[in-house]
Formats: structure tokens, C-alpha cells, sequence
């Protein structure tokens, strides 16, 4: 869904500025959303059958 939003901003070309400011951010902060996924994952409840 955020991808949808990004692109249709990106098509506009008026909030260039916002797309390289939530570039930058994932730039300095890539650890820390790969540590927060792989939480998630962990924690998952897994369905048995």
C-alpha cells in the first residue's frame, strides 16, 4: 500500500523532496527495520495442523 502512495507521488513530481527525504531515512536506518522484520518473524505464531 505505501509503495501504491510512493509511486502515485512520484508520478505528480511535486513532493520529489519527500521521496528523498524517506530515501535518506531508509539509508541511515536499514539495520534497524531488518532487525525489527526478523523480530517479527521470529515472534510469528506459527499454525500447526
Amino acid at each position: 500500500m505505501m509503495l501504491g502512495v510512493l509511486l502515485t507521488i512520484n508520478q505528480n513530481g511535486q513532493q520529489n523532496e519527500f521521496l528523498k527525504q524517506i530515501e535518506t531515512s531508509i539509508r541511515a536506518y536499514w539495520p534497524l527495520i531488518i532487525s525489527f522484520v526478523g523480530i517479527y518473524l521470529i515472534s510469528m505464531p506459527r499454525k500447526r495442523k
